[in-house]
């Protein structure tokens, strides 16, 4: 599949943090190889090789880019490598559990990324990603990069689980905010809750209440929690004016309980 796009668009994914030079190598890599690319910063401050967290950011963070784009995604790099192709865009990253994550069985063709014997990859964007994304924008096939790739590494997810007379949602996601992205899509909680009460959880603190917006409504709401839907359509808890996560000490993968009243 080649791109039309007139503009070749390459985005960055990583948790290099924002105070070396690593984007700076890459980006400047993509532009000495492909004349006019634009480069998009998605996130360089997702937590160090946490795969759980980065395949949040992907599925939401990338998927809307035109057909052709290119992402590159370092998060917790090691080998095998691997150029992918889904929803008309192109993905590399290392198989370390993220493309499973992501894509599920949307993955329309899966390559091998080879690398040399004895090479050194302790930098996989800038060594295997740059040259590989460079041959993708300018309309090579996904299979002129490698061999087939024929089974990704499937990591187990659980977005929530039921636990007897609860639904334990695990935390899939903290912003730079500090507010709490569950593994349950307001859709899904819609279809459990058929029209009941209920009440989430959160250590302390509970709410009986879905929130429009960022502040606390009518009433239900402890202590300022506040439970929403994002602009990913997943549940989200939030803390009025301040970080749920700093205040009260939410973690990725961490658990709340959710119980529907009959």
């Amino acid at each position: 599949m080649q791109s039309d796009m007139k503009t070749p668009i390459a985005t960055l994914t990583t948790d290099w943090g924002e105070q070396g030079f690593f984007a700076g190598m890459v980006k400047g890599a993509l532009m000495r190889l492909v004349e006019g690319v634009q480069v998009v910063d998605i996130t360089h401050r997702l937590e160090a090789h946490n795969v759980m967290s980065a395949s949040f950011v992907v599925r939401h963070g990338c998927l809307g880019f035109p057909e052709g784009t290119v992402h590159l995604v370092d998060v917790a790099s090691q080998p095998p490598f691997v150029a992918l192709r889904a929803r008309g865009q192109y993905f590399l990253c290392s198989d370390n559990g993220l493309p499973a994550l992501v894509f599920g069985q949307e993955a329309e063709e899966v390559v091998r990324l080879e690398t040399q014997e004895n090479g050194i990859y302790n930098f996989a964007a800038y060594n295997l990603f740059c040259p590989a994304a460079a041959r993708l924008l300018k309309g090579a096939p996904l299979a002129d990069l490698g061999p087939r790739h024929p089974q990704l590494l499937q990591r187990p997810w659980a977005g929530y689980l039921q636990q007897g007379e609860y639904y334990r949602i695990y935390v899939h996601h903290v912003d730079n905010y500090g507010n709490a992205y569950l593994g349950m899509s307001y859709r899904e909680f819609e279809e459990l809750r058929q029209g009941r009460a209920f009440t989430l959880q959160v250590k302390e603190l509970t709410t009986s209440e879905i929130s429009p917006s960022y502040h606390r409504g009518s009433g239900g709401n402890n202590l300022g929690l506040i439970l929403t839907v994002s602009a990913t359509g997943m549940l989200e808890l939030a803390f009025e004016n301040r970080s749920l996560a700093r205040l009260h000490g939410i973690k990725l993968n961490e658990g709340v309980l959710l119980k529907f009243k009959d």
